[in-house]
């Protein structure tokens, strides 16, 4: 049996995360999603919590969650600490799948195999431009999964974006 793992903030999960996924699975028979800072939220770049971001990858991932585990690891003062966090606390993987690449150095520097993951219209399906258009009150809920999109208007995740950023600007123009 072969397993990858798939590292990503998932903030929030997105249909290119999912189409990387589906392609993943064409290589492997399970795939280990990461979900890394897990420690962080509530902030404009990150503003779903780990238990957040995890029930939206099972609610989108429902149709293939019998080859998928989902685990949390939080950032790490030390890059290399946090390779060896998920040596040790993960299950065993074969080849780790991203496009970044300080986080491709660090995973051969240990040996690992890894892949590059397909990116699909990544001007479009990233993170940023979808809390940008959800900030900005324009359409971003054909650029994720529809049961991303019904879990973030349930737990009012619009709301919380334009809330963060009205604070974080009131921050940096100290008006707090």
């Amino acid at each position: 049996m072969s397993r990858g793992l798939f590292i990503g903030r998932f903030q929030p999960f997105h249909n290119g995360h999912y189409k990387a996924i589906k392609d993943i699975l064409k290589d492997e028979d399970e795939v280990i999603i990461c979900v890394a800072a897990s420690q962080i939220s509530f902030t404009i770049s990150n503003p779903f919590s780990c238990g957040e971001r995890i029930e939206m990858i099972l609610r989108s991932l429902k149709d293939i969650r019998d080859k998928i585990i989902i685990l949390s690891s939080p950032n790490t003062e030390s890059n290399s600490l946090w390779v060896d966090n998920i040596v040790d606390t993960f299950p065993k993987f074969e080849t780790v799948y991203t496009n970044n690449n300080l986080v491709r150095l660090l995973w051969e520097k240990r040996g690992y195999n890894v892949s590059k993951v397909n990116f699909y219209q990544k001007n479009e399906f990233n993170g940023t431009s979808i809390r940008k258009f959800i900030s900005l009150d324009q359409k971003w809920d054909s650029l994720v999964p529809p049961e991303t999109m019904k879990y973030i208007k349930e737990i009012e995740g619009e709301k919380r974006i334009k809330d963060i950023l009205e604070i974080e600007e009131k921050l940096r123009d100290g008006a707090f």
